[in-house]
């Protein structure tokens, strides 16, 4: 399951470098009609027609993955949680191609445009945290991290996200930049600080190390778009690049809570913790989390 868990976290990825594209070639009303284009399943891919409707073939085939992914998780998957997180992100994908027609049918209105990038970007990171969970178990490479710790991992995936809604508001609106440029400073700062926390743990380092480089690029490209005629390519490269931002920040979060101090485990020489049931697949099950649902 964890292979086609990935898999569906790439094929989300290109979905979101599809949709960019649209965005990026002023394609979004080149299909004036939805579900359909122009009453076919199929019609010539020419000009801004190939950016809107591949979107679209693109958006069916991650639809049914998802979909498939949730039936699999629905049938074999013990912990309820990660069961229900499936469910989440099938219920985000339908949502998504829904927002998407209603984009096309109503011209394009911001507040429908940005609603659309976003929640595009929250089923990446719903689709990714599934392929975490189902990743198999490395409790040897695990460390016990405070509340602050944890926090802090959250707080700079919260960051992460506020900054790609900002770039929405940008690339859909042309409002000022401003906000988005202190909230790339602020970003920057917080997973500096995340980094230096995590140095000394091998489990999080290379996380921390990997978000770092994904910034600095996006920080390259973000300066290299800031003039209007900014290449399409180079203008979905930096959606692309802050969407794999978002989602090495969630990956940092969910790994930081992977293990927690418990008050009932044997406590032996050198053990700080347990894995929780809400680990990775193969991990110690809570039995209140196998009950029936």
């Amino acid at each position: 399951m964890h292979r086609f868990a990935m898999l569906t976290a790439l094929a989300t990825f290109f979905l979101l470098i599809a949709g960019g594209m649209v965005t990026s070639t002023n394609s979004g009303l080149a299909v004036p009609d939805w579900p359909l284009s122009y009453g076919m399943w199929f019609p010539p891919m020419v000009g801004g027609i190939f950016y809107e409707h591949g979107h679209r073939m693109v958006a069916a085939v991650v639809g049914l993955l998802i979909l498939a992914l949730a039936v699999g998780l629905g049938r074999g998957e013990p912990r309820r949680w990660v069961r229900r997180l499936g469910y989440a992100a099938l219920g985000a994908v339908v949502l998504q191609a829904l927002l998407g027609g209603m984009t096309v049918l109503w011209l394009l209105p911001p507040q429908l445009s940005i609603a659309h990038a976003c929640l595009g970007q929250l089923v990446c990171c719903l689709v990714v945290s599934l392929a975490w969970c189902t990743a198999p178990q490395r409790p040897q490479a695990a460390r016990q991290f405070g509340a602050d710790a944890r926090g802090h991992s959250v707080t700079v995936a919260a960051a992460a996200f506020l900054q790609l809604l900002l770039g929405a508001v940008i690339r859909h609106t042309g409002a000022a930049v401003v906000p988005h440029l202190l909230g790339a400073a602020a970003l920057l700062a917080l997973a500096i600080a995340l980094a230096w926390r995590v140095r000394r743990d091998p489990a999080l380092r290379p996380d921390g190390w990997r978000l770092l480089g994904l910034l600095i690029v996006q920080g390259g490209l973000g300066l290299a778009v800031l003039g209007h005629r900014a290449h399409p390519i180079l203008r979905t490269s930096h959606v692309a690049v802050g969407a794999l931002v978002l989602a090495q920040t969630v990956v940092l979060a969910w790994e930081s809570f992977r293990w927690a101090p418990t008050p009932t485990a044997p406590q032996h020489r050198g053990q700080k913790g347990r894995w929780l049931m809400w680990g990775r697949a193969g991990a110690a099950e809570d039995p209140a989390s196998m009950a029936p649902s």
